[in-house]
Order: structure tokens, then C-alpha cells, then sequence
């Protein structure tokens, strides 16, 4: 007799990723799903009329509650009741609803989140570098493009070179080299 089912493919790198990140220190707080307004928006610096907060982009239970749009209410929480220095991941699952071919209304991140004196991009870059090498491979070859995010700054998009054709091109990473991960 075999046991049926098995963990989903999202629960199964999630929890990898968890792995990892507990592995460097980093405390896990999984914030609600339903979210207040000032934790979701207020507090994060979105003003009351900012595009983020209309209603065509966010599911609204309620005048002031909403489906969080982002994992980032948790880290106002753990801010709320811890002291520096804090190192946290914050993963779960968040609500949009632009769905479009490219967007589904419910999908996962993580974010992570480090107060402490000194930090650095650099060690932003380390702790992404080892990241990624748990999870793809000790020999994964990264590249870190600065990028305009509204709400982080510095900012950057990081991609893995590929797997398939090693930074050659091929249609895996659409002639590229270099496919997107973070």
C-alpha cells in the first residue's frame, strides 16, 4: 500500500526557501491574510488617494479591510513588537485583482526585511547569492540590474543565467541568457 498525495510545488519551495532563510537567523512570521487598511497602506507610506489603493487593484472586504495586496503588514508587526536588530522573512500569499494572462488574482511572495546598524546592498547581495545557490545550485551564475521600484530604494532585479544553454540563448530563456528571479 503507497501513500497518496503529496505537498503542492509552491509548499514544497516555499518551504525551501523558508529552510534556507531560518538557516542565516532569520525569524519567520507569517502576517493575515484579511489585513487592516493602516497595516496594508497607511503605514507602508501609501497615501489615501495613491493608484495602489483603487478599488479595481484590491480586493476590499470592508471600508477598511482589504485581502493584503502585500506580505509587507508583517513587517510593520514584527517592527511593532520587536527591537532592533530584526531579521525576518515574511511569506504568504497575497490579492490582486488585475488578472490578466500574465497575473493570477492569488499568488505567494516573500520579503525579507533586516534593521540592524551597518547593512549593506552588499549583504543583500550575499544572502540573495546564497539563496539562490541552495535552491538552484552551488555553480548558479547571478546578475543584479538596479531597478525603479516605487516602494524600495536602492532596488534591483536579479536574474539566474540559464540553466539550459549556460548564457548562450535558447528558447528556455527566450534568446536571452538569463531568465528573472527575484
Amino acid at each position: 500500500h503507497h501513500a497518496t498525495g503529496a505537498l503542492h510545488p509552491i509548499t514544497q519551495i516555499k518551504n525551501e526557501i523558508i529552510d534556507v532563510f531560518a538557516g542565516m537567523g532569520f525569524e519567520i512570521y507569517e502576517g493575515p491574510e484579511i489585513e487592516d487598511d493602516d497595516h496594508n497602506f497607511t503605514r507602508l507610506n501609501v497615501p489615501k488617494n495613491h493608484p495602489a489603493r483603487d478599488m479595481q487593484d484590491t480586493f476590499y472586504v470592508a471600508d477598511d479591510i482589504v485581502l493584503r495586496t502585500q506580505t509587507s503588514g508583517g513587517q510593520i508587526r514584527v517592527m511593532d513588537k520587536e527591537k532592533p536588530p530584526i531579521k525576518v522573512l515574511v511569506p504568504g500569499r497575497v490579492f490582486r485583482s488585475d488578472s490578466d494572462a500574465t497575473h493570477s488574482p492569488m499568488f505567494h511572495q516573500i520579503e525579507g526585511l533586516v534593521v540592524d546598524k551597518g547593512v549593506t546592498m552588499a549583504d543583500l547581495k550575499g544572502t540573495l547569492n546564497a539563496v539562490i545557490k541552495a535552491i538552484y545550485g552551488a555553480n548558479s551564475v547571478t546578475r543584479f540590474r538596479p531597478h525603479h521600484f516605487p516602494f524600495t530604494e536602492p532596488s534591483c532585479e536579479v536574474d539566474i543565467q540559464c540553466h539550459k544553454c549556460g548564457g548562450k540563448g535558447c528558447p528556455t530563456c527566450k534568446g536571452e541568457g538569463w531568465i528573472e528571479v527575484l
